[in-house]
């Protein structure tokens, strides 16, 4: 019996590590990945099963996963040379100079050469260390001697070619493409790769030919027709790259991903009908090709039918709940709108696909783009960091780059950063590591970023350049619409904007930005007959969509119609008792009429739905505040930094009630104020605060050092906005001067705060008058 099960043991990893193989051939790299896993399951120390393994991840671009199959394989495994050369590779790939990973990768070069002295690829992957460590020389000697192992390999004259294009010597580069052909002029790589150069070296016509040439002599080669295809794609011949697309599903006509070639082609091209078509009948043939679905769910989307999609989403979920692309899909519908509702149902999603794959690098890139639309920047980076460290050439991850530059206010970076990025997209064709519609998405919102880095700097010609560019790659996309509209409202062009934000509700019926730009707009123009009557038009459409009940709570909030207003806010939790935004709402309504006590309790709702927002607690301690409960006040605000420590207001006002009312340590409350100013150096308010502390503590030239920077920073911003600048900015720098000792400095801030109470007066006059009577 026991040798029994050991023989169905030993059959059971051998089948699977022959179905995995096989599944490796037919690059069906997910189907493999599993049969692997099966066999690991069964035998740990089994190498062909983690070599199987290593390669479904590199097929599946999961990197970071297929490096720890490559260190098992070549632990176990003492004589798989290919998997040591990989690994090498990849080390000297990623190893940004690192002299810990190149030492790694000679280490197992050097196991290869040991048992195999002749070994070309081993020659080839010493020649990568020493360029990476910058001896040429040593670099140049090791190719050399791969040509002299076999001087009609052409794989060797294709890495010396790329040697000299990395040494930005184009000539003998092109000499060694050439050498290559010479030695096999049937060899589609060798055409294939000096097409490449000469299209990156924008000679075209001579591209095209060798291209040509790749696919004259390899007409089976699926390389060498990709490359093609994509040519011509990228330089818009398109009824030439439709052709050889077109070609390209004929070599394979009955494997459904052979015809979704021609399929992507149509949707990256905006023939989205097509593209529909294809891929419906495509699961027609084959209903379990998930690939299909996933694609069709995209362009479903992109064409502007989210329901659509979502059930072809939803079609493959059935069959598994925690299939990963889709519920990275499923994520970026819940999160597109940016509403938080959608955006926290798309974290859980997110969740659960890095829980199966932490490296995933969508998943990374959605998790941080969910948290910046949730406002929460400083988890975002730690997302994108994590993206930036696994893969620092990834578009999508480019672009968070971009994102949060502009969530910086750089818009210098974000428009250089954009520029650079859009190059780029403009020499990617689409393939299995970048969709059309990912692509499309990709190209579209670094538009909108650099548009709004242009507006930011007034360049408004430039950005309504920008703004018309992402529309035309996403029409589908209300965002196009709204950024128009907003930069017509700039340029006073009001029946533009208007048009525009129509054209988003087009899009999507309950689009909030547009609604709420709306009704901005109709409020700012006295016009609040038209805001209900247009709020009215999609609550007919839409009755039960809670932010439209919350936006016709706005409506009436304009016209302090306060019991109205406070019924539809009602309404709006009745429909999502999770909508914070509307317990907020309900909150500043009974602030704007004396109710405190309501207001908090509105709030301590809403922490009770949801108990980890930092601002809940920080609003409350503000109330708190007001009405001189301060006790309680301090008790908010620790809680919001408990759970937020970046949360400036909180650290702000608690330091000013340790430091103001004596509840607190004025060491502490000095702590507290100089982080809050040293992450936000240029709001008066911080400083002020900082300033004031420094006061109490008895260190009056620091103090008015604190306090002048806070008047300078005010009368900017007053003057800016054609306001009055603050009087207790001044009386402050007036009582730390006078501290100091500077009877003139202190005499003239205390008469600027009193002649400044006049039009805004402030707490501290009487006080004021006082100290400015002994100077």
């Amino acid at each position: 019996m026991l040798l029994s099960g050991c023989t169905n043991t030993e059959k059971a990893k051998a089948d699977h590590v022959k179905r995995g193989e096989a599944y490796l051939k037919e690059s069906k790299f997910q189907e493999a990945a599993l049969e692997f896993r099966n066999a690991v399951q069964i035998d740990d120390n089994l190498a062909a099963a983690h070599w199987g393994l290593a390669q479904a991840y590199e097929g599946l671009q999961r990197f970071p996963e297929m490096l720890d199959e490559l260190r098992k394989t070549v632990a176990l495994d003492k004589s798989n040379f290919e998997a040591r050369l990989k690994l090498g590779n990849y080390y000297v790939t990623w190893s940004k100079g690192s002299p810990e990973a190149l030492n790694e990768a000679e280490r197992l070069a050097n196991e290869v050469l040991e048992r195999d002295a002749n070994n070309i690829e081993g020659h080839i992957l010493i020649g990568s260390i020493m360029f990476a460590r910058g001896e040429k020389d040593k670099a140049l000697a090791e190719l050399n001697k791969a040509i002299e192992l076999n001087p009609s390999r052409v794989e060797s004259y294709l890495s010396m070619a790329l040697f000299y294009i990395a040494t930005n010597d184009g000539n003998k580069a092109e000499e060694l493409f050439k050498r290559a052909i010479s030695v096999n002029g049937n060899s589609a790589l060798a055409h294939t790769e000096y097409g490449r150069f000469l299209s990156q070296a924008n000679r075209l016509t001579e591209a095209e030919a060798e291209l040509t040439k790749a696919v004259e002599v390899g007409p089976t080669d699926r390389h060498a027709r990709t490359m093609l295809a994509s040519f011509y794609f990228l330089n818009k011949q398109l009824d030439k790259a439709e052709a050889s697309y077109k070609a390209l599903a004929a070599l394979d006509a009955d494997k459904p991903q052979s015809q979704s070639v021609v399929a992507d082609f149509y949707s990256s091209v905006g023939r989205l009908d097509e593209a529909i078509k294809i891929y419906q009948d495509i699961l027609r043939q084959a209903p379990d090709y998930v690939p299909g679905r996933y694609r069709l769910a995209e362009i479903l989307i992109m064409r502007g039918d989210p329901q659509a999609g979502n059930a072809q989403i939803e079609e493959v979920l059935k069959k598994d709940a925690h299939d990963r692309p889709a519920l990275l899909l499923r994520a970026r519908l819940r999160a597109r709108d940016g509403q938080p509702e959608g955006v926290k149902a798309a974290i859980e999603d997110l969740n659960e696909v890095l829980r199966q794959e932490p490296n995933s690098r969508l998943g990374l890139y959605f998790m941080a783009d969910a948290n910046l639309k949730l406002g929460l920047t400083e988890q975002a980076r730690v997302f994108a960091a994590d993206l930036e460290k696994n893969y620092p050439d990834y578009l999508p991850g480019k672009l968070m780059h971009i994102q949060l530059s502009s969530i910086s206010g750089d818009a210098k970076a974000v428009v250089s950063l954009a520029t650079d990025l859009l190059n780029r997209l403009s020499k990617t064709a689409p393939d299995t590591e970048n969709s059309p519609q990912l692509l499309a998405e990709i190209s579209s919102r670094t538009y909108l970023a650099r548009g709004a880095a242009q507006a930011q700097l007034k360049n408004l010609a430039a950005a309504r350049q920008d703004f018309e560019a992402a529309r035309q790659v996403a029409p589908s996309d209300p965002n196009t619409y709204n950024s128009l509209a907003s930069l017509s409202l700039a340029e006073n062009k009001s029946d533009e904007a208007l048009a525009d934000f129509e054209n988003a509700l087009k899009v999507d019926g309950t689009n909030f930005v547009a609604l709420n730009g709306i009704i901005n707009y109709y409020a700012k123009t006295q016009q609040l007959d038209k805001a209900h009557s247009r709020i009215d038009q999609a609550l007919s459409a839409y009755p039960n969509v809670a932010w439209l009940h919350y936006l016709k709570g706005q409506v009436y909030g304009y016209q302090r119609n306060v019991q109205a207003a406070e019924a539809e806010l009602r309404r709006a939790l009745e429909i999502n008792p999770n909508y914070l935004e509307a317990y907020s709402s309900l909150a500043a309504l009974f602030i704007n009429t004396n109710q405190t006590d309501r207001a908090i309790a509105e709030y301590q709702k809403a922490v009770a739905v949801k108990p980890d927002n930092a601002m809940l607690y920080t609003l409350i301690g503000m109330l708190e505040d007001a009405r001189q409960n301060y006790d309680a006040a301090i008790d908010n605000y620790r809680k919001a930094l408990s759970l937020d420590q970046n949360n400036a207001l909180a650290g702000n006002n608690l330091s000013w009630n340790y430091a103001v009312y004596g509840k607190g340590n004025l060491d502490e409350a000095v702590r507290l104020a100089q982080t809050v100013v040293q992450r936000n150096p240029n709001i008066a308010t911080f400083v002020d605060t900082l300033g004031w502390v420094y006061y109490k503590k008895n260190l009056y030239a620091a103090a008015a050092e604190q306090l002048k920077k806070a008047v300078d920073l005010d009368e900017a911003a007053a003057h800016s906005a054609n306001a009055t600048p603050s009087a207790t900015y001044y009386y402050h720098l007036g009582m730390a001067l006078k501290g100091k000792g500077d009877k003139e400095g202190s005499r003239r801030a205390l008469e600027t705060a009193l002649r400044l109470a006049e039009k805004r007066p402030f707490a501290d006059q009487e006080e004021a008058r006082k100290s400015l009577a002994t100077l």
